[in-house]
């Protein structure tokens, strides 16, 4: 009887334990792939406002634009692998980059 109820409590501990890695792994996965996406329109907004202040850019402009003025080469999406669509519109507006995601 004894022997039974250990052997429970240790399978309800590997089950709680699985959860608790699954979960962890997730959110780390999460972040991780957020942060790749911070560095992709960080380098986008960094250039565009570049274009921008050496008034080579006006208005509204897509990243097409920023390949043809050469301020940036072909960009991927960093999870999928994917060229990122070159219709992407950047604003800027009040000392700001926005991008239309």
């Amino acid at each position: 009887m004894e022997k039974k109820k250990n052997n429970i409590i240790i399978i309800i501990y590997l089950i709680l334990l699985l959860i608790l890695c699954t979960f962890t792994i997730y959110k780390i996965i999460k972040n991780h792939e957020s942060k790749l996406y911070n560095v992709l329109y960080s380098k986008i907004e960094y250039n565009a406002k570049k274009c921008y202040l050496d008034k080579k850019c006006k208005d509204t402009i897509t990243l097409n634009d920023l390949y043809e003025k050469k301020y940036l080469d072909i960009l991927y999406d960093p999870i999928s692998k994917e060229e990122l669509n070159k219709d992407i519109k950047i604003k800027y507006i009040d000392n700001r980059v926005i991008i239309d995601k």
